[in-house]
C-alpha cells in the first residue's frame, strides 16, 4: 500500500496529544526561537555568541519535534540535554554573570529549559533534569555567589516540576489511550475480515446453488444422463474449477465467454498466481477485458490464461492455440 509523500506517520505517544507532531507546533516552535532571538540581539542587535544560542536553541526545537521514537531515542535525549550547558558556557563569553536578571541571562536560561522540559514530556525525565542541572552548574561555577545563580534558575523549576508531572501521569495515560485504540482498529479490521468471508461464503454458496443444484437435479431423476445433461455437468464443472483456479478471473464477463467458448469446442484454462492482487482494478480490468476478446474470438483449438505470481515482468499471459498456429500475448506489469 502506498503511502502519500509528505504525510508523516503519527506517533502514538503523549506528544501527539498537545499538538507536538502537527504543522501548527513548527510554526509556534519558529515563533519561539524568533521571540528568543529579538530578546537576545535587542535593538542594537546581537554578537556572534548570542545568535549561537539562538541556533542550539533552534536545533534542538527541531529535533524535539521532529525525531521519531517514543520515548525520544536515547543519543538523541543526551544531544538535546547537552545544549542548555552549552548555551550557557557561549554566553558566559560575553555576559557577565554578575547581571544574573540581564535579557540575555533570562532568555539563555529560560530557552534551555524549555527544552529540557519537553524532554521530559517526550519521555526522557532524566536526561531532561540532567540538562537543567548541568546549565546550572557551569553557570553557578563562574558565578560569584550560590544564590545569584539559583535566583535566575529558579525560575525555571515550575516548568521543570509541570513537564515531570506531564511525564508520570498524561503520558501513561496516553499510551493506555493509544492501545485501546489499537485494540479496538484490530477488533474492527477482524470483524470486517470475518463479515467479508462470510458474504463471500453466501455468495458462493449461492453460486454454486444456481450452478450445479438443476444439473443434481437432472442426474437424480434420471439414471441416464443424455449428451445434453453430460455436456452440461462438464461446463459446470468447468466454471466451478475457474472459480477456485483462477479467483482474479473469475468475473462475470470472463464466466460467460469461456462457457461460451467451451461450447463451442475450445478448450480454457484459466489460472491464477496472484500477481493481479498488488494492482489496482483498472489493471485487472484492462486484464480481464484482453482475456474475453480471446474467448469471443477463438472458435477451436485451445486458449490457456494465466495471471504470474507477484514481482515478475510479465504480469499476465494468453496462449491461443489453433490448429498447427500458436500465439502468445503478454501484458507487462505497470512499473
Amino acid at each position: 500500500m502506498r503511502e502519500h509523500r509528505g504525510q508523516a506517520r503519527l506517533r502514538n505517544d503523549a506528544s501527539t496529544i498537545i499538538g507536538m507532531q502537527s504543522r501548527g507546533a513548527y510554526a509556534v516552535t519558529g515563533l519561539f526561537v524568533a521571540a528568543a532571538a529579538v530578546a537576545m540581539f535587542g535593538p542594537a542587535g546581537g554578537t556572534a555568541a548570542e545568535a549561537i544560542i539562538v541556533a542550539l536553541l533552534a536545533f534542538g526545537a527541531i529535533l524535539l519535534i521532529a525525531v521519531p521514537g517514543d520515548p525520544l531515542p536515547r543519543w538523541w535525549a543526551l544531544l538535546i540535554a547537552a545544549l542548555p550547558a552549552i548555551q550557557v558556557a557561549v554566553l558566559l563569553t560575553v555576559v557577565d554573570t554578575s547581571a544574573t536578571q540581564s535579557q540575555a541571562v533570562t532568555t539563555t536560561v529560560g530557552s534551555g529549559a524549555a527544552l529540557c522540559a519537553f524532554l521530559c514530556v517526550r519521555g526522557r525525565v532524566v536526561p531532561g533534569w540532567a540538562g537543567e542541572v548541568g546549565a546550572f552548574a557551569v553557570y553557578w561555577a563562574a558565578s560569584p555567589d550560590f544564590s545569584g545563580a539559583a535566583s535566575t534558575f529558579v525560575t525555571c523549576m515550575g516548568v521543570m516540576v509541570s513537564a515531570t508531572f506531564f511525564a508520570h501521569v498524561v503520558r501513561p495515560a496516553a499510551a493506555s489511550v493509544y492501545a485501546l485504540r489499537e485494540e479496538r482498529a484490530r477488533n474492527v479490521a477482524d470483524k470486517a475480515a470475518a463479515d467479508a468471508a462470510q458474504d463471500e461464503r453466501g455468495r458462493q454458496l449461492r453460486r454454486l446453488d444456481a450452478l450445479a443444484r438443476p444439473v443434481l437435479g437432472r442426474i437424480a431423476e434420471s439414471t441416464v444422463l443424455d449428451d445434453a445433461a453430460r455436456c452440461e455437468a462438464l461446463l459446470v464443472e468447468a466454471t466451478l474449477r475457474d472459480s477456485i483456479r483462477a479467483r482474479s478471473l473469475d468475473v462475470p464477463d470472463i464466466a460467460a465467454a469461456a462457457r461460451a467458448a467451451r461450447t463451442r469446442g475450445v478448450t480454457v484454462t484459466l489460472l491464477d498466481d496472484g500477481g493481479l492482487d498488488q494492482f489496482g482494478s483498472d489493471v485487472a480490468d484492462r486484464i480481464r477485458s484482453a482475456v474475453v476478446h480471446r474467448l469471443d474470438s477463438a472458435t477451436s483449438g485451445s486458449i490457456t490464461a494465466r495471471v504470474h505470481p507477484p514481482g515478475r515482468s510479465t504480469l499476465a499471459t494468453v496462449v491461443v492455440a489453433e490448429d498447427d498456429h500458436v500465439e502468445r500475448y503478454e501484458f507487462e506489469a505497470p512499473i
